[in-house]
């Protein structure tokens, strides 16, 4: 029987990286959900842990090139990190104002934003094998929210649309930019949330349980995610690494259900396999009809 090997270089790997990302980054609704508090007080510790832990990386691994790294990709850094730092915090405070179920369901929307700023802004088309799955993971989607998205936690649902809008943005500055170093952006992009939520955030309301959420979110799991993330798309297409966001709403859907007992209904049961079905269509296949050949970028 021949040995499992993983891929270490080409599209295969950034599909790789997109999967591990999207699993991983599945637990923040879970530990949101732990802290039991205000968005902006979470995404402050979170980062506040973040922040220290990622710079130490980013300097130990960069050296006295970081500043000459900084300066290089000046503008998609600042530019990467703000959305970043933006997408983050209306996450957090959409979990906290609605379901998870509303706020995962709308980030799996995250294919047809990538794919379309993709196009506009890169003008990398994506290949009809992704559209269609894209159409898949959308009615999949459908089938596990069913009619939630009406009545209370709105500004939740249009808060986690801000978060995936800023998301798919990033995944083509990502792509645009594949030199930028992403350790030195996902430090930045903490210390930006950070400063940002400052001020409205009240660490001393958060009890034992959520300090160590908290910390398990800034420091492992949330850091870890936004690398495999950004460093996805150095291999794959923007369009096909965002398919893999219905990983995040299946797999949050189930940590919530595994820890607060809350077992989702049958339509979630089928509306992930549909889910799950979409994204491996999606990603398989001959390789001329799901990669198509990216254009050069000046």
């Amino acid at each position: 029987m021949a040995a499992l090997r993983l891929p270490r270089e080409g599209r295969q790997l950034g599909l790789l990286l997109a999967a591990t990302g999207m699993f991983l980054v599945s637990t923040d609704s879970l530990f949101i959900r732990i802290a039991d508090a205000d968005g902006w007080t979470i995404a402050f510790m979170s980062s506040v842990w973040s922040t220290p832990i990622m710079w130490c990386i980013a300097v130990r691994s960069l050296g006295r090139d970081l500043p000459e790294r900084f300066n290089r990709h000046r503008g998609p850094l600042l530019a990467s990190s703000l959305l970043g730092s933006a997408s983050m915090t209306a996450f957090v405070t959409a979990v906290t104002k609605t379901d998870v179920a509303n706020v995962v369901a709308i980030i799996a929307a995250a294919p047809i934003f990538a794919a379309v700023i993709a196009r506009v802004a890169l003008g990398e088309r994506a290949a009809p094998r992704t559209w269609r799955a894209i159409a898949a993971t959308i009615a999949g989607i459908l089938v596990i929210v069913g009619g939630s998205l009406s009545g209370d936690g709105l500004s939740g649902n249009l808060l986690a649309l801000f978060a995936i809008c800023c998301f798919g943005a990033n995944l083509s500055i990502w792509r645009r930019s594949p030199d930028l170093s992403r350790m030195l952006l996902v430090a930045l992009t903490a210390t930006f949330t950070m400063l940002a939520t400052a001020v409205p955030a009240n660490p001393s309301s958060l009890d034992r349980n959520a300090l160590l959420a908290t910390l398990a979110m800034g420091s492992l799991f949330g850091p870890a995610a936004r690398f495999c993330m950004s460093m996805a798309t150095r291999y794959a297409p923007p369009a096909e690494v965002s398919l893999f966001t219905p990983v995040e709403t299946v797999c949050a859907t189930v940590w919530v259900w595994l820890w607060f007992d809350e077992v989702p209904p049958t339509a979630t049961f089928v509306g992930a396999a549909i889910v799950l079905t979409a994204v491996t269509y999606g990603v398989t296949g001959p390789a001329a009809e799901v990669a198509p050949t990216p254009p050069l970028h000046t």
